[in-house]
């Protein structure tokens, strides 16, 4: 609904205040009376918005669910929409398979910790602050994991190599924890103006950096399939020529992460670039593994495109940098 309101000014024409009357449906609704404070923000296209949702500075944003079978669900919506505590509860006395379940599920998680518990109930809190653990600093860890996994992956499908392919499993559970970390905290900065300016992150650069966050968690996926493709022995040329694109992704990645945070026209012309020779290297590739009779073509076509893809991913979070004013 859409509410016209006249400005007034106090004071006379020479008074220093403005004053809009606001709506007292959306007043009521809001629980607020009068000396209650509300938040006023400004967005970047000049739009006041008025928040009357934000706790006061301190106050702990609690929601509770009880332990149910689809508790996996509950914990991972909740912690993503930026409660500080979540308080689990059960009619029946809590088992210690439950309590055992219920760790497992919060290892998803970063910071998120059990402080209080007893026969029925058990209180989850997030013990991060966004003001001292920005999002720039997630994403970057993120990206250090994921480059490694890209070409350790390599390694592990070149040398064939059980133990490392669960080695590179383990790493995308650590990606995976920092994207929902990410995730979270750039929620809060959406949905409350002042955390908005606590983090420093504008509404705009909140989806440019989820879009981000969701580029590395997929290369990191992709590197996951490749280590996990065991192939014959392969050609030495082969090899080289995966392990120089693998490098090539690599380089692509982190220059377009680091564009995200630190603007350089340069960078992005190079990641340009580097595209377009990953295109024509990946179709020669492609091409001379279809003429060859060596190994397993159809899981060494497999990696060939899982590398493009990634270098596409990471032309996309390139994409996504602008100049910043």
């Amino acid at each position: 609904m859409v509410n016209i309101r006249t400005l007034q000014q106090t004071g006379g024409k020479s008074g220093s205040s403005f004053l809009i009357i606001l709506p007292k449906d959306w007043v009521v609704r809001q629980k607020l009376s009068k000396g209650d404070p509300v938040v006023v923000a400004e967005r970047e296209d000049g739009c006041l918005i008025i928040d009357p949702r934000l706790p006061k500075a301190g106050e702990t944003r609690s929601t509770t669910a009880e332990l149910e079978y689809n508790l996996r669900w509950e914990i991972t919506s909740r912690y993503l929409l930026g409660y500080d505590e979540i308080r689990i509860v059960s009619k029946e006395p809590i088992t210690n398979v439950q309590r055992d379940e219920l760790k497992q599920v919060i290892k998803r998680f970063v910071a998120l910790e059990i402080t209080e518990e007893d026969d029925h109930h058990i209180i989850l809190r997030c013990l991060v602050d966004p003001a001292t653990l920005p999002v720039s600093t997630v994403m970057r860890r993120m990206n250090q994991i994921a480059s490694r996994m890209i070409v350790d992956s390599l390694n592990v499908y070149i040398e064939g190599s059980q133990e490392g392919a669960e080695e590179v499993i383990q790493r995308d559970e650590d990606v995976d924890r920092l994207f929902f970390l990410i995730v979270r905290e750039l929620r809060s900065a959406v949905q409350y103006p002042r955390m908005s300016e606590v983090m420093k992150i504008t509404p705009v650069e909140a989806l440019d950096y989820r879009l981000a966050a969701q580029y590395i968690e997929r290369i990191a996926d992709l590197a996951v399939d490749i280590a996990q493709r065991v192939d014959d022995p392969l050609d030495k040329k082969l090899v080289k020529k995966l392990q120089l694109i693998g490098d090539t992704v690599k380089e692509m990645l982190s220059d377009s992460v680091n564009n995200l945070f630190k603007f350089n026209s340069k960078r992005v012309t190079k990641v340009i670039e580097a595209e377009r020779w990953l295109i024509q290297e990946t179709a020669k590739l492609r091409q001379d593994i279809l003429t060859s009779l060596n190994g397993q073509p159809q899981t060494q076509l497999y990696v060939v495109d899982s590398l493009l893809r990634m270098g596409e991913a990471a032309k996309d979070i390139t994409d996504l940098a602008l100049p910043h004013k």
